[in-house]
C-alpha cells in the first residue's frame, strides 16, 4: 500500500457496487469528471464493483442520473467510519486522548542516558555524578543546560578530561575522554605521543623524562599546548620518536567574585504557617503553592518513596513557614569577611578536583562600588601538577 492508498483508507473509504446497462459509461465519466475510482471488478454483466473515497462519493449521484444506474453502497472502511461508529462512547475517545497528550509529553522527558568513553570510570559512578549536575532519566529536555552538566561533571569526576552531551529524541548520548595517569600512560607499549596542558597558566617546573620539553620554567601556556614532545633530537642520530613522559607544575589562577549589598536580609519567623502536598516523578518535583509570590516562606518537605513499573515516585508533605524581613546596615569590613568565606566554601570545592595543588596567594579586591554595594573579587594563586597524555595520529 503506498503513501496515497493509506491516507484514502485513513480518510475513509466506500466499497459501491453500480447496477445497469450502461457501467462501461459510469466509469468513463468518471475519469472524465476526475473522479478517483480504484480496485475495479466487473462481477457479471450489468454489475460492477469500486472504492472511492467519501469526498469523491457524493459526485456519483449526477453520473448515475445520466446513466440511469443504481448505486448501491457495500461496505465503509477506514478511521473516519470507525470514529462515527463508536462515536457515543466518550470514555474511550477521552482514554485516548489522554494517552496521545501523554505521548507527547513524555517524549519531552530524557528516557535514556549513554555513556561512552570510558574505559576506568565505572559507567554506574558517572551515571550518578550526571545525575547530581542536572541529566538523569526523567528529567526534562526543555530549557536543558548540557554545558553546566559538562562543567560540574567534570568538577566532580576529576579523571575526564573532556565531555560532551548530544540529545536525540528520548536518548541522551555522554562522550567521555578520559584524562591519561601520567604513572600508568608512560609504560613502553610502543605508542608514541606529547604531553599537553589541560590549563593555561605559567609553568613552575617541567621534567621531561622521556622525550623533549619545548616549554621551560616561567613560560605562559594556553589549555592544549605541548609541553613535552614526544621526540628525542640528536646533533649525531637521526629524531626518533617516543612516547612522552614527564611531569609539568603549573602556577594558575582562580577567581571567585560576587555583589554584596549593604543591605543584610534577616529573616524573623512568626507563627504563621501553611502546608501542602506533592507529586515527585524521578525527581520531577510537583506541588500545589496557591500562595501569594509575595510573601516570604521557607519550604520544609518530608517525602515517602515508592517505585512503580521502573519509575521512582514520592508522595511529598511541603511545610510552609513564614517570616518578615528586616535589612540591616552592615560595613565594607563585614562584606569583605563575608566574601572571604564564600571564596573559601568555592576553593574548597575546587581543591579536591586538582593534582597536588598548593595555595599560594589569597588577593582581594574591590573591583566596583555603588551606592547598594561593592562587587568583591577574590583571587587564588595556586601551584598544581598539570598534563595528560596525547597519543600522536
Amino acid at each position: 500500500m503506498d503513501i496515497e492508498e493509506g491516507i484514502k483508507r485513513i480518510n475513509g473509504v466506500i466499497e459501491v457496487e453500480i447496477q445497469g446497462f450502461f457501467t462501461e459509461r459510469f466509469i468513463n465519466l468518471c475519469k472524465i469528471n476526475n473522479i478517483k475510482i480504484w480496485d475495479i471488478k466487473n462481477i457479471v454483466s450489468g454489475i460492477v464493483r469500486f472504492n472511492i473515497s467519501i469526498k469523491d462519493f457524493k459526485k456519483l449521484k449526477s453520473i448515475a442520473r445520466k446513466t440511469k444506474c443504481r448505486v448501491k453502497i457495500l461496505k465503509k472502511k477506514g478511521l473516519y467510519f470507525n470514529m462515527f461508529r463508536y462515536r457515543k462512547r466518550k470514555i474511550a475517545y477521552l482514554l485516548i486522548l489522554m494517552f496521545i497528550c501523554l505521548c507527547i509529553v513524555s517524549s519531552t522527558f530524557v528516557w535514556n542516558v549513554e555513556i561512552s568513553g570510558n574505559e576506568s570510570i565505572d559507567t554506574m559512578y558517572i551515571l550518578a555524578q550526571l545525575k547530581d549536575a542536572g541529566l538523569y532519566v526523567g528529567k526534562n529536555k526543555i530549557n536543558l543546560n548540557t554545558k553546566n552538566i559538562i562543567n560540574r561533571l567534570r568538577i566532580n569526576v576529576s579523571d575526564i578530561a573532556w565531555a560532551g552531551i548530544e540529545i536525540d529524541g528520548t536518548n541522551a548520548y555522554v562522550k567521555i575522554v578520559e584524562k591519561t595517569n601520567l604513572k600508568e600512560d608512560n609504560r613502553e607499549d610502543g605508542t608514541i605521543g606529547d604531553i599537553v596542558s589541560t590549563k593555561s597558566g605559567i609553568i613552575e617546573k617541567v621534567t621531561a623524562e622521556n622525550g623533549t620539553a619545548i616549554s621551560q620554567a616561567g613560560d605562559y601556556i594556553e589549555e592544549g599546548r605541548i609541553v613535552i614532545e614526544g621526540k628525542i633530537y640528536s646533533k649525531v642520530l637521526e629524531t626518533k620518536d617516543v612516547k612522552a613522559k614527564g611531569k609539568i607544575v603549573l602556577r594558575t589562577n582562580y577567581n571567585y567574585s560576587d555583589f554584596y549589598s549593604y543591605k543584610k536580609e534577616n529573616k524573623i519567623y512568626n507563627e504563621r504557617k501553611k502546608y501542602s502536598i506533592g507529586l515527585t516523578i524521578n525527581d520531577k518535583e510537583n506541588y500545589i503553592n496557591y500562595l501569594d509570590k509575595s510573601l516570604s516562606y521557607d519550604i520544609i518537605k518530608s517525602s515517602h518513596e515508592f517505585k512503580l513499573f521502573g519509575f521512582s515516585f514520592s508522595l511529598d508533605f511541603y511545610t510552609f513557614n513564614f517570616y518578615d524581613v528586616e535589612y540591616v546596615d552592615i560595613s565594607e569590613e563585614e562584606i569583605i569577611q563575608q566574601a572571604k568565606q564564600d571564596a573559601q566554601n568555592y576553593i574548597d570545592e575546587v581543591l579536591p578536583t586538582l593534582r597536588n595543588p598548593q595555595i599560594l596567594n589569597c588577593e582581594v579586591s574591590i573591583l566596583d562600588k555603588t551606592e547598594e554595594g561593592i562587587n568583591v573579587n577574590v583571587l587564588y594563586t595556586l601551584n598544581e601538577e598539570d598534563g595528560v597524555y596525547r597519543k600522536r595520529n
